[in-house]
């Protein structure tokens, strides 16, 4: 098996997975940090190829708050055998440590076989299944639009709010997504009274891909290097 370290990375660093081996095929928007699980390569071991990346952002839903981190994107090359379960655990403690960042949530995507074993496996909390997703839009002209491209022109994606202003739209159901969230530096009774949760049962393999895997039972070479920088600020700064 080869060699591999967990460090920081770039969005560009990440794409090519994102783009090969994600099925959204997408990278998110307002990218707050990147982590790779990669080769060793160069002088201090950590400019290797990729083979696992890990994209956390701010949370696409605008009620959501703001400080906090929703993991994004989590994908890896076809044959790479770790288990992501101890990449994203490594993930956890680095934003826990080095950020103020109060929780994390993700959702686990049952339309793509998900059913959120990762997240169980790195303890996360399953509070919700969205109920009744919208996938698209159908507009009467027959153009259907993703919720992503609705919330951008729109302001949100919200069912009621989208009716309200396009009344002749009609929405296409998907399939439910699995809410889970993680505290970091908030505690679990207050994080779960904030937002009138209660911690539920996790949901059960339904056809899960091999994403979603069991807890590791040996303990990786961790070689923390190149930490993930906050990416926008450096933008910001960068097009000024």
């Amino acid at each position: 098996m080869v060699d591999c370290v967990m460090t920081g990375a770039t969005p560009d660093e990440c794409w090519p997975l994102i783009r090969d081996f994600h099925y959204s095929k997408r990278m998110p928007s307002a990218i707050r940090h990147c982590f790779s699980w990669r080769e060793k390569g160069g002088l201090f071991g950590d400019t290797g190829e990729l083979k696992v990346a890990a994209v956390y952002g701010n949370p696409v839903q605008f009620n959501w708050p703001q400080d906090a981190l929703e993991l994004q994107r989590l994908v890896r090359v076809e044959g790479f055998e770790k288990q992501l379960s101890e990449f994203v655990s490594w993930t956890l403690k680095w934003l826990k440590t080095n950020t103020t960042t109060p929780f994390v949530l993700s959702y686990a995507d049952t339309a793509e076989g998900h059913h959120g074993g990762i997240y169980q496996s790195t303890n996360f909390l399953y509070v919700r299944e969205t109920l009744h997703p919208i996938s698209a839009w159908l507009l009467p002209n027959g153009e259907k639009k993703h919720p992503r491209q609705v919330n951008r022109e729109l302001g949100s994606c919200g069912r009621e709010y989208v009716l309200n202003k396009k009344p002749d739209w009609v929405p296409i159901k998907g399939e439910p997504k699995y809410l889970y969230v993680k505290p970091l530096r908030q505690k679990t009774k207050t994080l779960l009274n904030r937002f009138d949760w209660v911690e539920l049962p996790y949901p059960k393999p339904n056809a899960a891909r091999p994403l979603d895997k069991a807890v590791p039972t040996v303990t990786s070479q961790v070689q923390p290097l190149g930490a993930a920088p906050v990416f926008i600020q450096q933008k910001q700064e960068a097009n000024k």
